[in-house]
């Protein structure tokens, strides 16, 4: 008997979980801005809730998402030699371009859609001046002029901008040809589609969980939930029925990685669990709480997946590399400060629109006081 043995060096990851939290935080940002115009635009009585929970989702997490992407570059500093350097091949250095612009615009569109909420300046007239937070809140809303006008306008634009952005971070990921797993036309969709999913079920979540709870609002994002969760389900079809080479990379990786079959029974008993749940007519503020978080977190699981259990699998060798997730900020630290720092940017954002909306013509009346 001939007894050959293979040895592979083990080569530590290049795309830390930093990365899983920009991708996870930018498609909520993308995603919140589609499901607000889409509503702006299609709906016959617009919800202010649900466009008051989107213009917060996207506000924070299109903060948030950028500061993860420039923790996971090493270097931050780094990031001005995509400005320095013309590199057409690469989508990085489109990336570099569309980020800005998107977070420009999905801020304006956000400010446009909760400068309602902000005070007004007769509004702060006679109060303490320690209310310093509804004063910062009164120079943000810049003036009492009608801004109503501009909204839709603006949410074109930024609809066109998420679209830029989810199609460049999908093809980034793509264009890796080293990796059979990205190397796929199916992982742009899938990206869309699932940060679509996380997107509705962190709406549902912050209905909830902030101040002025609509059940009206809830339902509607429970058959954006339905919608966002079937969309996502076809393109995992799809990808694992008709792609040839990431599909047939990951067939392998089932036969040969204990840690990939225990990821496989992961995908398929939470994508179960989801569909029987999202099957029942009229779901139960309990269950419809699980639905959410459970939407929310097999979309940020799923970039887990992809970006970071995929670098196990060797460019080049056999078997696949050991990962264990660091405590400090490269690993749980990091997942853990990131979202606690959009955690603490929504409750800022709460508190700047705590009071009733005013429209654009009670705002521009001149209020009189006794």
């Amino acid at each position: 008997m001939v007894i050959k043995e293979i040895f592979t060096p083990d080569i530590a990851i290049t795309w830390l979980p930093w990365a899983v939290q920009y991708f996870f935080l930018m498609g909520l940002a993308y995603a919140s801005v589609w499901v607000a115009t889409i509503h702006l635009f299609s709906a016959k009585q617009t919800d202010a809730r649900l466009l008051k929970l989107c213009a917060c989702l996207m506000l924070t997490a299109g903060i948030v998402a950028p500061i993860a992407l420039l923790a996971d570059l090493h270097q931050p500093l780094r990031a001005w030699h995509f400005y320095a350097q013309i590199r057409p091949h690469s989508w990085m250095w489109y990336g570099a371009f569309l980020l800005p612009v998107f977070s420009g615009a999905s801020a304006l569109f956000a400010w446009l859609l909760l400068r309602q909420y902000l005070p007004t300046k007769a509004s702060t007239q006679g109060e303490s001046s320690q209310d310093w937070v509804r004063r910062i809140a009164q120079l943000i809303r810049l003036g009492d002029w009608d801004s109503d006008k501009w909204i839709k306008p603006i949410a074109l634009i930024a609809s066109l901008s998420a679209c830029s952005i989810a199609l460049y971070t999908g093809m980034e990921t793509m264009a890796i040809k080293a990796r059979p797993l990205w190397h796929t036309y199916w992982l742009p969709p899938l990206m869309a589609t699932s940060a679509l999913l996380a997107a509705c079920g962190t709406l549902a979540l912050l209905n909830r969980v902030l101040h002025g709870y609509q059940a009206s609002t809830q339902d509607r994002l429970l058959q954006w939930i339905r919608a966002s969760f079937g969309l996502f389900a076809l393109c995992l079809i799809g990808w694992a029925l008709f792609d040839k080479g990431s599909a047939h990379e990951a067939a392998q990786l089932l036969d040969t990685s204990p840690s990939w079959q225990l990821a496989a029974i992961w995908v398929l008993v939470t994508l179960a669990l989801l569909a029987l749940a999202l099957a029942v007519r009229r779901l139960p503020s309990v269950l419809m709480l699980v639905v959410s978080l459970t939407a929310v977190h097999l979309a940020w699981g799923f970039r887990w997946i992809v970006l970071i259990q995929a670098q196990t699998d060797p460019k080049y060798g056999a078997g696949t590399y050991f990962y264990q997730l660091p405590w400090g900020p490269e690993g749980l630290l990091g997942i853990a400060g990131t979202f606690g720092l959009w955690l603490a940017l929504m409750v800022l954002v709460s508190e700047f629109i705590r009071h009733q909306p005013l429209s654009a013509h009670q705002a521009c009346e001149p209020q009189h006081f006794n």
